[in-house]
C-alpha cells in the first residue's frame, strides 16, 4: 500500500513543478494583449446560440456562448489568431481576426447546421483524429449538453438510445443498480461482454456484479459512480475492426468517456440545485385463492377434476393496498458547483457534486460526494500537460430482492388471498424484512497525467499513466432476536467483506507524418501500453451475535477468508495513414499482445486491421444534386481480442485444513484449477461497411452500416472425469460466435425558422446473434432457467418443451388431461431485443427561449421469462388457477407450468415502447439573468419512465433477476422501474 501512495504523491509533484515552470514570466516584447467581443448565431435562423465553444486555434484560449448568444476572449495575443467555432449540431467554423494591441475587435459568427460532422475530432488510441479519416462508424455524445437538460442519474442512462448498435438493458427500480452494455451483441459463451470504460486515457474498473453477498440477483455497477455532471463527452468505439489498437481487451467495444476542461479567460461558475420525487408505479397480481362452500382450498383443478366445487374466490396483493404497501415516495436531492477558467499557460476546472436519493422502500438510500479538479499546464508552444483528478465517496443501501427467500416482492407475490391473515404478507412482514442492513461503501479515487510534445511540425510525441483507486466495504448485518427465522439469521448475523482494486495504466506513443507527394501525406504512428488489474479482498462473517451487538467479534462462530487476483498486460503497435488530398484516407495497422492470462505456451497475439474512408462528393466526376450536400463512404477489416480470466490458463492449487484421527489438526492443497498452457485470448475479426450522407444543406443527415463479426477460439468449459481430482473441467478454445447486423442513424431538422425549431433523430440497430460451433463432443451449454447455448441459435437461448390444450368437455375450464406436453425442447427466443429502435426529437419555441425533448424506446423480437408467475402457480395462488374467469389459454400454461414441467407458456415476447423520458426546459430572458449578475438562468422539469406499452404479461418486459449476469435473465420476483420526475434550476456566471 506504501508504493501506491508514494507513486500518487509523486504524480502531484511532478505536475506541481511542470506548473512552476509554466506559470513563470512569458510575455511579447513591447505588445499589450487584446481582446475579441462576439456573437454565435444560426446561419439559417438568425438566433442566439448558447453553449458554442469558441477558442484560438492552437492555444488554450477559450469561452463558451451565453444564453444570447455573446463571447467575450481576454488577453489574447495580438496579431493574426484563428477563431474557431464548434458545437454539436453545426458544421465548424474558422475565421481569421486581426487583433490590435491593448484594444477590442468585435466579431459575429454564423453557425450553419449539419447533421453530418466529418470535421468532428475524435479520441483514438493514436491520438486525436478527424471523424472524417477513419473507416469505422464512431458514436460521438455530447454529454455536458445534454446532463442539464434531461432526466439523467447515471452514465447508463445517458448512453440508453443515443448510439446505434449499441443497447443498455436494465435490471431493475432499486436505487444504485447497474445495467449491462452490449456492442455489436454479444461475443463470448463464458467470459464477459461488457465494454472497455477509459475515463481520460485511464482504464477503469467496470465490474457490473459488485456485491459479495446475497442480495437477491441485482447489484451495483462500477461505472454508475462517475458523476455525468463532469462529463463532457463520450466516444463509443464498436467493434474489432475500430479497437484492433487497443489488442487483447477490446473486442466487446470500448467506451471513451471525456471531462470537462477549462479554457482560457476568466473564471466561470455554474451552479445547479434539483430535486423530485421517484414513485413505485407497479401493478402487482392479486394472491387468489378459490373456496368450496365449508370453507375449504378449492382451486380450478380440482374443480375440473369434479373433487370439490368453488362458492368463492378471494383476492389480495398487500403491494398494492395503501394499508399495507411499504413503498414510499422517494426523492431525489441533487446539487452542484463548478469553476472554470485560467490563462495562456494554466487552466483548471473544478467541481463538486451531492446526490441524497432515496428509493421507494425505506432501506434503499444513497448518498454520493463527487469532486473533480482537472489542470492544463502549456509549458511553451511545443510541449503541454493535463491532469485530470476524481474523487467519489459513495454509500448505498440496497434492499434484498429477487431470487431470495428474504426479499420483499416474494413475500407479497407468495401472500395470502386476504388482509385478516398476516396482512396479506407471506412467511415474513416487511417489518422484519426491514431489520436486515445490507450496505455499500464506495471511496474512489481516479488520477490521469497526460503529455503532448511537438519537437518539429511533423512529430509528435504522447505520454499518459494514470490510477484507478477503489476501495469497496460490503457489509450485511441481521439483528439478534429481530432479523426473520431464517437460516438461525435471527440469532445474528454479520458479513463484512473489503476489497481494494488498482487499475494502473500506462500509455505512449509517436507519430510522423510527412508528404509524400504533392497530394499524398503519410502519417506513421506507433505506440506501446501496459495494463495491470490488481484486486485484493478479505472476507469476514459471524453468525450467533449477543444481543445487541452488531459487531463479528461479538460472534459465537467466525469465518474468514481472503483472496488476490491480479491480471497485466502489454501491447504495441504501429499503424499507417495515407491521406490523399483530404477526400480519401487509408489505413493499415497491427498489434501485438503478451498478457499474464494467456497459457503459457502462447508467446503474443497480433491483430491486425485495415480500413478506408472516401469522402466521394468531393470528386470532380460525383453529381451531388441539389439534395446530397456530402456523402463518405468507409469500410474497415480488422481484429481485437478477449483474454481469459485471469486464472483459467493456470494450474493452481487450493489451501485445505481437515481434521484427522479423532481431532488431529491438519492442512493439506487440493486442486483450485487444472489450467490450460494453450490457451488464448478469444478472437473477433469484423469486416464493415457504411456510408455517411448529408442532405438538403444540414437539414438531414444519414449514417448506414453493415456490420459481420465472427469470434473464434471462444473459451467453453470442457468437463474432466471426476476420477482425475482435478476439478470440474478446464477452459478451452473450441467454440465460435456470429453476430451480424445493420445500424442505421437519421438526424433531421424537420422546422428551422427564426421562432420555432423541430428536431427528430432516428437511431436503429438490427441484429442477429448465433453461436456457430461449441466443440467437438461438447453438448449444449445448459445455463439454467431455461436458457442454453445450443449451436445454431442465439446464446442464451430460451429453450422448453411445447403443450397443446382443449377444452375437451366444453365445462370452460382446463383440466390436468386436457393438456399434452411435447417430448423435446424448442427455440423460444432470445433475451436480447435483435431489433432496437429510439426515437429523440427537440421542439424549440421562441428563439431557445422554450425547448422540449423526449426519448421513445421501441425493442421487438426479444424474449423474456416470466418466473414470477411460473413460480407462483407452484405455490396455487394465481388466477389462472383459481378464477373461472381467467382465459382457456392462461389456465392451460398454469397447468403445464405446475404438474407437466414445461414453462414453454411463461416465456413470452416481451417486445415493447417506452416513453423513457420527456423534458421541458425554460431559458430565462438575458435581463433575468442579468439582475441576479448571472449570464444565464433556466429550469428544466422532466420525467423518465412515463409510459410503457406492451403485451407481456409480467411486472415489466425490461427487468432481470440476475441483474448484470452475463446472459441470465427471467422476471423473477423484481422490483419493476419506477417514475422520477425533476425540477433543476442551471444557473451560469
Amino acid at each position: 500500500m506504501r508504493v501506491h501512495v508514494r507513486l500518487g504523491v509523486g504524480v502531484v509533484a511532478v505536475f506541481a513543478m511542470l506548473v512552476a515552470t509554466a506559470l513563470s514570466p512569458r510575455g511579447t516584447e513591447g505588445q499589450e494583449p487584446g481582446r475579441i467581443v462576439g456573437t454565435v448565431r444560426d446561419a439559417g435562423t438568425g438566433s442566439s446560440l448558447q453553449g458554442a465553444q469558441v477558442f484560438i486555434a492552437g492555444t488554450s484560449f477559450g469561452t463558451v456562448s451565453n444564453s444570447a448568444g455573446a463571447f467575450l476572449l481576454l488577453d489574447v495575443p495580438a496579431g493574426q489568431v484563428e477563431l474557431t467555432v464548434e458545437l454539436i449540431g453545426y458544421s465548424a467554423l474558422q475565421q481569421t481576426v486581426s487583433v490590435t494591441s491593448g484594444s477590442s475587435v468585435s466579431v459575429s459568427v454564423l453557425l450553419s447546421s449539419s447533421a453530418l460532422q466529418l470535421d468532428e475530432l475524435v479520441v483514438t488510441a493514436t491520438g486525436v483524429r478527424r471523424k472524417i479519416e477513419i473507416g469505422n462508424a464512431l458514436a460521438t455524445i455530447s454529454a455536458a449538453a445534454e446532463v442539464s437538460v434531461r432526466p439523467i442519474s447515471d452514465i447508463s442512462q445517458l448512453i440508453q438510445g443515443r448510439a446505434t448498435g449499441v443497447q443498455v438493458v436494465g435490471s431493475g427500480g432499486s436505487i444504485g443498480m447497474g445495467s449491462k452494455i452490449r456492442i455489436r451483441g454479444s461475443n463470448s459463451a463464458s467470459l464477459s461482454n461488457e465494454p472497455v470504460i477509459y475515463l481520460d486515457g485511464v482504464r477503469i474498473d467496470n465490474d457490473t456484479k459488485s456485491i459479495s453477498f446475497e442480495t437477491g440477483g441485482q447489484s451495483p455497477n462500477r461505472l454508475n459512480d462517475i458523476n455525468p455532471e463532469d462529463i463532457e463527452s463520450i466516444e463509443i468505439i464498436k467493434g474489432p475492426s475500430a479497437a484492433t489498437l487497443y489488442g487483447s481487451i477490446a473486442a466487446n467495444g470500448v467506451v471513451r468517456i471525456t471531462t470537462k476542461r477549462g479554457r482560457a479567460g476568466k473564471a466561470r461558475w455554474t451552479a445547479f440545485i434539483e430535486g423530485g420525487q421517484v414513485r413505485d408505479i407497479g401493478d402487482y397480481p392479486a394472491n387468489f385463492r378459490g373456496s368450496d362452500a365449508a370453507g375449504n382450498f378449492c382451486p380450478l383443478f380440482d374443480v375440473a377434476a369434479g373433487i370439490c366445487t368453488q362458492s368463492s374466490v378471494a383476492s389480495f396483493q398487500p403491494l398494492n393496498d395503501p394499508a399495507t404497501s411499504p413503498f414510499r415516495n422517494g426523492a431525489q436531492r441533487r446539487l452542484g458547483l463548478s469553476v472554470s477558467g485560467g490563462n495562456e499557460v494554466l487552466t483548471y476546472f473544478l467541481s463538486g457534486n451531492y446526490a441524497n436519493d432515496e428509493g421507494v422502500l425505506p432501506v434503499n438510500d444513497s448518498k454520493r460526494s463527487t469532486f473533480r479538479g482537472n489542470f492544463g499546464a502549456q509549458v511553451n508552444e511545443k510541449l503541454n500537460f493535463r491532469l485530470a483528478t476524481g474523487y467519489v465517496s459513495s454509500d448505498l443501501g440496497l434492499p434484498l430482492n429477487d431470487n431470495f427467500a428474504l426479499g420483499l416482492m416474494g413475500q407479497g407475490l407468495n401472500g395470502f388471498s386476504t388482509r385478516s391473515i398476516n396482512n396479506g404478507w407471506g412467511e415474513f412482514t416487511p417489518e422484519e424484512l426491514f431489520t436486515i442492513q445490507t450496505k455499500q461503501n464506495i471511496r474512489r479515487f481516479t488520477s490521469g497525467l497526460e503529455a503532448d510534445w511537438r519537437p518539429t511540425n511533423s512529430i509528435s510525441f504522447r505520454a499518459s499513466g494514470g490510477l484507478d483507486f477503489t476501495s469497496r466495504w460490503d457489509s450485511q448485518f441481521f439483528p439478534t432476536g429481530e432479523a426473520p427465522a431464517f437460516l438461525n439469521f435471527d440469532q445474528g448475523a454479520r458479513f463484512s467483506n473489503r476489497f481494494q482494486t488498482f487499475n494502473y495504466t500506462i500509455d505512449v506513443g509517436g507519430t510522423y507524418t510527412r508528404a509524400l507527394t504533392g497530394s499524398i501525406d503519410s502519417r506513421t504512428s506507433v505506440g506501446f501500453q501496459y495494463l495491470q488489474a490488481l484486486t485484493q479482498g478479505t472476507f469476514a462473517s459471524g453468525f450467533q451475535l449477543v444481543s445487541g451487538s452488531s459487531s463479528i467479534a461479538g460472534a459465537a462462530v467466525t469465518t474468514s477468508g481472503e483472496s488476490t487476483l491480479e491480471q497485466r498486460t502489454a501491447g504495441a503497435f504501429i499503424e499507417e495513414q495515407l491521406d490523399f488530398g483530404g477526400r480519401l484516407f487509408l489505413t493499415a495497422a497491427v498489434r501485438g499482445d503478451k498478457g499474464s492470462a494467456f497459457g503459457s505456451s502462447l508467446d503474443a497475439v497480433y491483430y491486425p486491421k485495415v480500413s478506408a474512408s472516401w469522402l466521394i462528393s468531393e470528386e470532380d466526376f460525383f453529381d451531388m444534386g441539389d439534395w446530397l450536400t456530402s456523402l463518405r463512404v468507409r469500410g474497415a477489416w480488422g481484429d481485437s481480442g478477449v483474454q481469459p480470466g485471469t486464472n483459467d490458463a493456470l494450474r493452481f492449487f487450493l489451501p485445505i485444513a481437515a481434521t484427522v484421527d479423532g481431532g488431529q489438526n491438519v492442512t493439506g492443497v487440493t486442486f483450485g484449477g487444472v489450467g490450460n498452457a494453450d490457451l488464448k485470448p478469444e478472437r473477433s475479426r469484423e469486416y464493415e461497411f457504411g456510408l455517411d450522407a448529408e442532405l438538403y444543406s444540414g437539414r438531414a443527415g444519414l449514417e448506414l452500416t453493415y456490420y459481420n463479426k465472427k469470434t473464434k477460439d471462444a473459451l467453453v468449459l470442457r468437463q474432466l472425469p471426476l476420477s482425475l481430482g482435478v476439478g470440474a473441467g478446464r477452459f478451452e478454445n473450441l467454440g465460435s460466435v456470429r453476430n451480424r447486423g445493420l445500424e442505421v442513424g437519421v438526424n433531421t431538422r424537420v422546422i428551422e425558422s427564426s421562432s420555432l425549431s423541430f428536431d427528430l433523430d432516428i437511431v436503429g440497430t438490427f441484429s442477429n446473434n448465433e453461436l456457430v460451433k461449441l466443440g467437438e463432443g461438447i453438448p449444449s451449454v445448459v445455463l439454467g432457467g431455461h436458457q442454453i447455448h445450443a449451436v445454431g441459435k442465439p446464446l442464451g437461448g430460451y429453450w422448453d418443451e411445447p403443450f397443446t390444450f382443449s377444452d375437451a368437455n366444453g365445462d370452460g375450464l382446463i383440466g390436468k388431461d386436457e393438456v399434452q406436453v411435447g417430448d423435446t425442447a424448442v427455440y423460444l427466443g432470445t433475451p436480447f431485443a435483435p431489433r432496437d429502435i429510439s426515437f429523440r426529437a427537440g421542439l424549440n419555441l421562441f428563439n431557445d427561449r422554450v425547448v422540449f425533448t423526449g426519448l421513445l424506446s421501441y425493442r421487438g423480437g426479444q424474449a423474456l421469462h416470466n418466473n414470477t408467475a411460473a413460480w407462483r402457480n407452484g405455490n396455487s395462488n394465481t388466477q389462472e388457477l383459481n378464477d373461472p374467469n381467467a382465459s382457456l389459454e392462461n389456465q392451460a400454461r398454469a397447468i403445464a407450468s405446475k404438474f407437466l414441467g414445461t414453462d414453454a407458456g411463461y416465456i413470452e415476447d416481451a417486445s415493447f415502447w417506452r416513453l423513457r423520458e420527456l423534458s421541458v426546459t425554460l431559458n430565462a430572458p438575458p435581463e433575468w439573468a442579468e439582475s441576479l449578475r448571472a449570464s444565464r438562468l433556466s429550469l428544466t422539469v422532466a420525467g423518465r419512465n412515463l409510459g410503457l406499452w406492451t403485451d407481456y404479461s409480467g411486472l415489466d418486459p425490461e427487468i432481470s433477476e440476475s441483474g448484470q449476469a452475463n446472459f441470465a435473465m427471467e422476471e423473477f420476483l423484481s422490483q419493476p422501474p419506477v417514475r422520477m420526475w425533476t425540477a433543476r434550476v442551471n444557473v451560469s456566471f
